[in-house]
């Protein structure tokens, strides 16, 4: 601002000088020649005068005695130069110079003027007697006795109307170099009145350009100034609400993309990484925001991966493909890199969003094995229902022995078929949330005389001991159905792939505030590498053996869902040949502490 208001002052400095010295040398021209004209004026009238006092002589020129007399008595009185011409030329008498010594003057302008007819003639020049610049008035001389006699001359001198004029000048000079000078310092107050907030206007820009919106132009100038300031100060309020504004969505976006359980990851144009979000660093399992500014090339470990992103730089379209990765772990994923443009269709970078869907595989895989699994185990008793109706049919009916037979092994298969659909009915529903139920208060040990009863038929058919060992009096808050179904399931298995006059213990009691349940049996047990299947729909340790037990396959499943239903969980042990151990934790919310044991 010092650079605008300098030029400021310069040219308005420049401007008045300019003007003023037009204005002198105008105004001085002027007066010089309004000088002349009155010096001239006034030294015609002192010439009139003077001649009218000298018309009134007698005397011819050669007795001048008078007419001299009175010319040197004029002479003390005016400063003027008196000169006293005859009709040759000659000088008769002259105020400053000896007569003598003065040449004829008929050829000096004024005298010619006068010779030609004119009243008064004037002229200024230097003199060359006296090496003076005077003016010159000249008229005629004439006596009342011989007519035209000779000719009057005065003459002033020129310096002295210089002298007023230069005064003068010297007065308005001085007046105006004090003009200039007071305007001098009324355009560096104004220069600096305006330049001043302009130049508080600009900081404050400039303060703007780095973020910080708190500052404020206060009032103090023109109004044409505190408007612009205005302006600026509700700029600031914008600017502040807008990036208020922005820092809320960039937080809302950011809490967003961290939230999200598909990983997120920017690419910059130059293949660098921007950013990372968690869920990216978890699926990848490593992380990525130590490595944020270098290559994807280098960051990396999948080429699938790598593969896919570089497609995408390649062609500048959305790439989404389906890959496996192998690190840290198996997983199956899906890749979707998406270029982002700018409005000239520029791509700026790209967003890599990666999502597992090795549980959905899984899921999708399940079932599809569910589908064959009920296909195959309903074909089973189908085929048999279908294949001895149709024995019958054909003319077995006569046999009474056969019709029996056939019909009970109809019977069985029918009741294996309604088993089954049941079982899945069941496990659709609950797993559909149709099945929750109200829960209640319920004692677990009467629960299990129940449960025994039911199967009471089948343990005496094989004569199973069955011991149940704990605590008494223990009761749950579950829906008393689930409860049920639990355990029945887990000790109709216990009692069907135990070996006659085997034993199943049932054993209950309370840990951390946890009912524990634990059906152990000493059957045929279960591989281990088998252990983590078994809760799979339809999946059996010895297939032909479970079909000739009667099993569908889905006890375990429908157990398992139960049991995780009811925010409890399952663990499996056992020993081929030797035991076998469901063990069940469930919450409870009324417990009894007594310790005795059946």
């Amino acid at each position: 601002m010092k650079k605008i208001q300098s030029r400021m002052i310069l040219f308005f400095t420049l401007i008045l000088l300019t003007f003023f010295v037009v204005f002198i040398s105008m105004i001085s021209s002027r007066i010089k020649e309004q000088s002349i004209e009155q010096q001239e004026e006034a030294l015609n009238t002192e010439l009139l005068v003077l001649g009218s006092q000298l018309n009134d002589i007698e005397e011819s020129m050669e007795k001048n005695g008078t007419l001299i007399s009175r010319l040197e008595s004029a002479s003390r009185v005016m400063k003027e130069r008196i000169t006293l011409i005859d009709l040759n030329g000659d000088v008769i008498y002259d105020s400053r110079v000896q007569a003598d010594q003065l040449e004829k003057h008929l050829d000096r302008p004024e005298i010619i003027q006068v010779t030609e007819g004119q009243k008064i003639g004037t002229y200024h020049r230097k003199s060359e007697s006296t090496n003076e610049m005077l003016y010159y008035s000249a008229t005629r001389i004439e006596t009342t006795e011989s007519g035209f006699n000779g000719y009057l001359r005065l003459s002033r001198n020129a310096e002295e109307v210089i002298g007023v004029t230069d005064e003068l000048m010297t007065t308005l000079l001085l007046f105006l170099i004090a003009a200039i000078l007071i305007s001098y310092l009324f355009i560096r107050y104004w220069a600096k009145k305006i330049t001043r907030p302009i130049d508080k206007i600009r900081n404050i820009a400039n303060v703007l350009s780095y973020q910080d919106y708190s500052v404020r132009y206060h009032k103090g100038s023109y109004k044409e100034i505190d408007e612009l300031g205005s302006s600026i100060n509700e700029l600031a309020i914008n600017l502040n609400n807008q990036m208020s504004e922005i820092k809320e969505n960039e937080l809302k976006l950011k809490e967003l993309i961290n939230n999200l359980i598909i990983g997120v990851m920017l690419v910059e144009k130059d293949k660098r990484i921007n950013m990372v979000n968690p869920a990216m660093n978890e699926l990848l399992g490593e992380d990525l925001n130590s490595k944020q500014g270098k290559s994807f090339f280098e960051s990396l470990h999948s080429s699938e991966l790598i593969a896919t992103i570089e497609k995408a730089y390649n062609t500048e379209r959305i790439q989404n493909r389906e890959i496996q990765m192998y690190y840290p772990e198996e997983k199956t994923m899906d890749v979707h890199v998406v270029p982002i443009f700018n409005d000239s269709l520029e791509t700026l970078n790209f967003i890599v969003l990666l999502y597992d869907i090795t549980e959905i595989r899984r899921l999708e895989k399940v079932r599809t094995d569910f589908v064959a699994n009920v296909s195959h185990e309903l074909r089973t008793p189908i085929t048999a229902l279908k294949g001895f109706s149709e024995t019958l049919l054909d003319g077995a009916l006569d046999d009474n022995d056969v019709l029996v037979e056939f019909l009970e092994i109809i019977n069985k298969e029918a009741g294996r078929l309604d088993v089954m659909v049941n079982d899945i009915l069941q496990l659709s529903k609950l797993e559909q949330r149709q099945d929750n139920g109200a829960k209640d208060i319920i004692n677990v040990n009467e629960t299990i005389e129940d449960v025994l009863k039911v199967l009471s038929q089948k343990i005496s058919l094989k004569d199973i001991h069955v011991n149940i060992v704990g605590q008494k009096g223990i009761e749950i808050e579950i829906n008393p159905d689930h409860l049920k179904q639990i355990i029945i399931n887990l000790v109709s298995n216990a009692v069907a792939y135990t070996s006659e006059k085997g034993k199943v213990t049932i054993e209950i009691g309370i840990t951390d505030n946890n009912l524990k349940l634990s059906v152990v049996d000493n059957g045929m047990g279960i591989p281990e590498n088998q252990l983590n299947r078994i809760f799979e729909r339809f999946y059996r340790v010895d297939k032909s053996r479970s079909r000739n037990i009667g099993g569908t396959g889905l006890g375990l499943s429908i157990v398992k869902w139960l049991v995780e239903n009811n925010e409890g969980h399952i663990e499996v042990k056992s020993e081929v040949n030797q035991w076998t151990d469901f063990t069940v934790w469930l919450p409870i919310s009324i417990t009894d502490n007594n310790n005795e044991e059946n």
